[in-house]
């Protein structure tokens, strides 16, 4: 299995205990540090998976990870150096798949990787090759999402927003289902993510259409209809 880890930064990052476990378990692993990707740019290569490890300087890796349009086509995982909430969260909604902090066994590490890297392959076989909701148009294996037949551009958290809403067409979709099953983890009540999203998603979808899609349950939540 091939692993590629995105290094905050560090001299030589080959010589991480994070590199050296995963190379002594047989993995095959490539380190590219942060700093030397051209314009803040991700990787282009297809790893099975991506480990980024975030610290201090972590929170440029994030940021790529929102200005993403779409998403990516591997799991990504985000290592922290030690636990901490903030960036834990801030992990979750760049696009990160889980979280895990730098002391975590490295046999529980090994098993959140074949479970992301099995996940996904399984998602990929199923996933449709068009969703449809009137003029609306997502690929879901390109990750492309069109509207009257011009490509929207969306972050990684956007598009899968995106999708759980027009899956669910005409249902109300409740403001704690869309954080547990779009954000895959449970935030604290009375967190305003989902409706921060929301607005930013009808500005790319709904604004100057006449016909609006994602329209406000008072109270209670979102429905595409």
């Amino acid at each position: 299995m091939e692993v590629q880890i995105l290094s905050a930064g560090g001299e030589f990052p080959q010589k991480s205990r994070l590199h050296r476990q995963l190379k002594e378990a047989g993995y095959a692993v490539s380190v590219i540090r942060i700093l030397d990707l051209p314009e803040g740019q991700l990787p282009k290569q297809k790893p099975d998976i991506l480990l980024i490890e975030i610290g201090e300087s972590g929170l440029d890796a994030l940021s790529m990870l929102k200005e993403r349009e779409g998403g990516y086509p591997y799991p990504i995982l985000a290592v922290l150096l030690e636990r901490n909430t903030q960036q834990l969260v801030s992990a979750f909604a760049a696009g990160v798949n889980d979280v895990v902090d730098g002391s975590v066994p490295f046999l529980e590490l090994d098993a959140r990787i074949g479970n992301l890297v099995k996940l996904f392959a399984r998602m990929d076989d199923r996933l449709p090759n068009e969703i449809v909701f009137e003029d609306l148009r997502i690929e879901p294996k390109s990750r492309k999402v069109f509207r009257e037949g011009q490509l929207i551009k969306l972050t990684p958290k956007e598009y899968e927003l995106l999708v759980y809403l027009s899956k669910h067409a005409n249902t109300v979709c409740h403001r704690e289902d869309i954080l547990q099953e779009v954000w895959g983890y449970d935030f604290a009540t009375g967190t305003n993510v989902v409706d921060v999203y929301v607005r930013h998603l009808r500005k790319k979808i709904d604004r100057g259409k006449a016909r609006k899609l994602i329209h406000t349950v008072r109270g209670t939540g979102y429905m595409m209809h």
